[in-house]
Parts: C-alpha cells; structure tokens; sequence
C-alpha cells in the first residue's frame, strides 16, 4: 500500500531532551487547535468527543507511536503515526512516519499528492514565510507566550521587574484589596502583589502562562487568595463592581482594541477603584526593549489617545507618567550593565486612572 508520509528535523540535543521538548510542544499545539493529548503510555488524543488516536508505543528518548482514526465517520480506516528519536553526532535526527495514507484517501494518486501538497508541504512553505514566521516568534515570546524557553523567562522576568515594582509602589496595595491582573503571565507580579496580604484574580489567553503562574502561586491559590481564569482581555469573566484595583503590563499593545479591554477593566472595578497600567512608547520600536519582528506588530499610543479612551471608559483621574526606573531596575537586581537602559524618562508610559 502506497501513501507513507516521513518528515524529519535534526536538533542539538540529546534524544531523551528532544522527547521530552516534542512531546511538550505538541500537547501546546494540539491544546491551541482544539485537540487534547494525554502525554503517556496508554495515552490518546481526543478532537472534542471523539477519540482520534490511541497511544501504542511510549519509549522515551528512543520513539511514540499512535493508532490514528483519521476518519470518524467511517470505520476501518485507521493508520499508524510513529515519532522516532535518534542519536546523531551533532544530537538527534526526529523522524515522523504516517503510514498508510493511500488506504485512507481509497488510493487516489491524484487525491493523494493533492493533500500532501496542500496539508503538508504548503504549510511549511508558510510557516517559513516572514509574515507567519514573524507572527509565530511574536505569539511566542511575547503575545501569547509559550514553550520552555518562554516559562523559564516569565517564572522571574527580571527585566519586567522595574516596572512591577513601580506599578506596586502607586496601588499601595493593603488586606483590603481585591486585586485583578489582565495578562498575568506567568504570575510574578501576583506573587509580588500577594505579598501585601491582598486578594487577586487573573486572566490570560496562553494556556502554558495560566500553567506557569498556577504553578509558582500554587499556595496563594489552595488559600482561596488567588483565582486563575484562562480568557481574553476584551471578555472578562467577573461581574460588574468586583475589584477595588486592576492593573496590566505589557499587555495594552498588542490588545486588537484596547477601548474595548479599557471599558471591561472599568467594569469589573468598584467604584473609585484604581487602574495602574505599563506599556511602552514608539521610542522603543526596534530597540531591545521592543526588537523586531515584535515592533512591526504591536500598537504605540500617544498619551493623547489613551487619556481620551480611558476617559470614554469611565475612568476620570487619569495621568500618564513618564519616569526613570533606573531605581527600581537596581532593586530589581538588574545586571549592572543593562542598568542604562532603565535611565531615560522616554520610552515607556504609565497610565495611573480612578473609576468615576
């Protein structure tokens, strides 16, 4: 039977790290597309109820395999999905194998090149263009952050850490806050902010950042002082006059409207409840603070525009500050030779506002 499909990648590690790293990555993804993998021996992958493989062969460092049901409405048409790691000179050489797929398109020649061509070979095409491969490195480093290297950065984001402890210093945070946090991450800020014996709820659209800050205030969160709640900033899922203050870092420039995010936070607040936000000025685009190809897809406001937003969402008080976090970039231990970068009163704006 003709119709197996082989790929391959060669990476620099080990076959038991490159496992591990794929098996990872591939729940993310199936997880991003609707799908749920069960990463064990015995395992499956399920599209909604429908349970489309089944975990044959769980040999880490060495290879996975699946029996895969392509076809939910129609029965004996299974094939076999094999992941194979193996030792290289430079590291490991990943092997992916779909057998079988001229059995399950009726041995169509035709139909066959047809999706190969389609399905797989012109999706590496895009994913290799600068849009897709630009959008790719965006989502995830900074967007919708994921991956190993991405948790590792957000579970102590150092250099993020000037401007927590600004925002910090202006909600003079007490017991009797109910603090919420729009784009948590992977939760340092709450961590910081719980400190001052507050309660706090979160949101955030990467399901591996709702992973990571559960993680790392897994205590707060057993203690009933913490909520979690995976969503989007547009659509909050708490009920009008909840919190007595909000707060957002480094989220406002990529929201796809911020008047709409402004209005939910407005809403969510009690009355008179503060809003603290960081967010960076066009100064930055293309410096390290905001390289490529991140500043080709976020937004830089003038003060102008985001006084005028948050005034149409109800917000009154509202100033927008430009400071030096040199200070606080030297509290946050920041190494001594990116201490300059944190000098300037230029390039990042934090909007202070009060709830009318």
């Amino acid at each position: 039977m003709t119709g197996n499909v082989q790929l391959g990648v060669d990476v620099s590690l080990s076959p038991l790290d490159a496992f591990d790293v794929f098996v990872d990555e591939l729940s993310l993804a199936l997880d991003k597309r609707g799908m749920k993998f069960d990463p064990l021996e015995g395992g499956s992958v399920r599209e909604g109820n429908y349970v489309v493989g089944f975990v044959e062969e769980w040999k880490p460092g060495t290879s996975l395999s699946m029996l895969w049901h392509p076809k939910n409405w129609e029965d004996n048409t299974e094939n076999k999905l094999s992941v194979t790691f193996t030792a290289t000179t430079g590291g490991t050489r990943i092997t992916i194998e779909s057998q079988d797929w001229g059995r399950v398109l009726r041995d169509d020649k035709t139909e066959l090149l047809g999706w190969f061509t389609s399905e797989i070979a012109a999706q590496l095409f895009l994913a290799s263009s600068p849009n897709r491969l630009g959008d790719w490195i965006t989502d995830r480093n900074a967007r919708s952050p994921s991956g190993a290297r991405s948790r590792q950065t957000y579970r102590n984001p150092t250099y993020h850490m000037p401007n927590f402890l600004a925002i910090l210093e202006l909600l003079s945070l007490g017991p009797d806050d109910y603090l919420l946090e729009v784009g948590c991450g992977g939760g340092a800020f709450l961590k910081a902010a719980l400190k001052t014996g507050c309660r706090a709820a979160a949101i955030d659209h990467s399901a591996d950042m709702i992973r990571l800050a559960t993680e790392e205030n897994r205590d707060a969160i057993s203690k009933h002082r913490l909520s979690l709640t995976k969503s989007e900033a547009d659509s909050i899922p708490y009920p009008h006059d909840t919190f007595t203050c909000a707060v957002m870092t480094g989220v406002l420039a990529f929201l796809p409207d911020a008047l709409v995010t402004f209005r939910e936070i407005s809403r969510v607040l009690k009355r008179g409840g503060r809003f603290v936000a960081f967010t960076s000025t066009k100064e930055l685009k293309g410096t390290p603070a905001t390289p490529e190809p991140i500043a080709s897809r976020v937004h830089f406001y003038e003060d102008g525009e985001l006084e005028s937003m948050l005034g149409q969402a109800g917000f009154s008080s509202v100033r927008i500050e430009h400071r030096s976090f040199y200070d606080y970039a030297k509290r946050a231990g920041v190494p001594e030779t990116d201490l300059q970068l944190f000098r300037g009163t230029t390039g990042s704006q934090l909007i202070v506002a009060q709830k009318d």
